[in-house]
């Protein structure tokens, strides 16, 4: 068979017999369908025809056309938004230390909870590496911090109040009731627990406090400034 035979018989028209014309009903349809899967399946096939046979169409999981995703409402509130608002600064006026002894008694409660101790572990014990990570990962908002070293030297000795922290800053309220901003990895921090005394690098909590709650902790830092 010759190249064009071929074509011709792909391209030509299948015999009534096998393919009926579209003036049959639904149901006579699915009647000659039934008998042509019965004349040609083998019996083993056959018998089950009844209940396996399903009218599906088999590209319809396929479809080209794109269904529109539905819009999800935002539930919160973006950067540009929060800075728009003004909720990412603090007024430079109007702070009274003395009113911020609440946010410094609800700090240290939160603390207590959080660490569920009231002496911090050595560093040579085993319960060491959990401890540093929990106070790694808790929220310093009301703590009393101190800048004990720094590479501007006239930020040693300064302390305040902890009101704003952002990645790369710590934003306190000095015992002067005035607002100070001081950048996290040129200078190291000290705060008091009870009796307990934390010394804290500034350069490994250089991270959003949102995202450092669910960070993964070094247990091994350099501790240089």
């Amino acid at each position: 068979m010759s190249t064009g035979e071929l074509k011709k018989l792909i391209n030509s028209s299948l015999p009534e017999e096998i393919l009926p014309g579209p003036s049959l009903s639904q149901d006579q349809s699915i009647e000659f369908i039934k008998n042509l899967l019965i004349q040609n399946l083998p019996n083993s096939d056959s018998k089950n025809l009844k209940t396996d046979l399903q009218w599906k169409y088999v590209l319809e999981k396929h479809s080209l056309q794109k269904r529109p995703k539905p819009k999800r409402k935002k539930t919160f509130l973006t950067r540009k938004q929060r800075l728009e608002l003004g909720l990412l600064k603090l007024p430079k006026q109007g702070w009274n230390y003395a009113s911020l002894q609440p946010l410094r008694d609800m700090w240290k409660e939160y603390m207590r909870e959080n660490l569920e101790l009231t002496t911090a572990p050595s560093c040579t014990d085993a319960d060491w590496s959990s401890f540093s990570t929990v106070v790694a990962k808790s929220e310093l908002v009301g703590a009393e911090i101190t800048v004990i070293r720094s590479k501007v030297p006239s930020l040693v000795g300064l302390s305040g109040t902890l009101v704003l922290e952002t990645k790369m800053t710590f934003q306190i309220v000095t015992p002067r009731s005035e607002l100070k901003t001081i950048v996290k990895p040129t200078s190291v921090f000290e705060f008091h627990l009870d009796s307990m005394r934390f010394v804290v690098f500034g350069k490994h909590i250089a991270t959003r406090p949102q995202e450092r709650s669910v960070k993964k902790i070094k247990s091994q830092m350099v501790p240089d400034l």
